[in-house]
C-alpha cells in the first residue's frame, strides 16, 4: 500500500519517519514529499584514461584513485551528457515497516534531467541523506541550485509485516552507506 500524505503526515508526527531538517509545507505532495538539492556535488574528472572501475571491488578504489571532485556550491551547471552525484538537503529516516522510493520529478524529466539510474528504492532501517545521480539527457546546460530545486520525490509503501532489525538497513557490515556525509566515500 501506498501512503497518503495523510498518512505521511501522521507517521512524522509520531516520529517513525523523520526529515531533517523538518519539511517545509511546499514540500507535501499528495502521496509523496519533494526533497531538495544539498550543497554538496561530486562529479568524475574528465579526461582519466588507463583506468577501469570494478563494482564488484567496491567504491572504496575510487577514493584511492583520485577519480572524482566534490564541492560544496549553491549552484551547478550541468552540461549535456554529464552525470553530477548529489546529496539531498534533507536526511530521512525510514521505519522498518515502510520502504521508500525516490524518483525524478515531471519538471525536472521535461528538461531531460534523471535523478537516478538504478537505485531508487530507500530500504528500511535507513538513515542519512539520499544521494542523486542527476544526468543532463537533454541538449542544453541545466543550472541546479542548492535548497531551491526540489528534483526528486519521496513515496513509502507499507510492507507486510516489519523487516527484523537484525537484517534492517545499517545493521549488517556490508551497509556501507548508511549516515554517509559524501556520494562515494562511505565505511569500509
Amino acid at each position: 500500500m501506498i501512503l497518503s500524505q495523510q498518512d505521511i503526515r501522521r507517521l512524522v508526527k509520531s516520529k517513525k519517519i523523520a526529515f531533517d531538517p523538518v519539511l517545509e509545507e511546499t514540500q507535501w505532495g499528495e502521496a509523496s514529499v519533494d526533497l531538495r538539492l544539498g550543497r554538496q556535488f561530486t562529479w568524475y574528472r574528465k579526461g582519466i584514461t588507463g583506468v577501469t572501475l570494478s563494482v564488484a571491488q567496491g567504491l572504496g578504489t575510487i577514493g584511492s584513485l583520485n577519480l572524482f571532485e566534490t564541492e560544496e556550491r549553491e549552484l551547478y551547471k550541468l552540461d549535456p551528457g554529464e552525470l553530477v552525484l548529489a546529496l539531498t538537503h534533507e536526511s530521512v529516516t525510514v521505519p522498518k515497516n515502510l520502504i521508500a522510493r525516490v524518483e525524478g520529478r515531471s519538471t525536472y524529466a521535461r528538461v531531460g534531467l534523471s535523478m537516478h539510474h538504478t537505485a531508487p528504492w530507500i530500504q528500511p532501517g535507513w538513515e542519512g541523506q539520499i544521494v542523486l545521480e542527476i544526468s543532463n539527457h537533454g541538449s542544453i546546460p541545466i543550472e541546479l541550485t542548492a535548497l531551491k530545486d526540489r528534483p526528486c520525490q519521496l513515496s513509502f509503501f507499507e510492507l507486510k509485516s516489519a523487516v527484523p532489525a537484525t537484517i534492517a538497513y545499517g545493521s549488517r557490515a556490508t551497509d556501507r552507506y548508511q549516515r554517509q556525509k559524501h556520494p562515494l566515500k562511505h565505511k569500509a
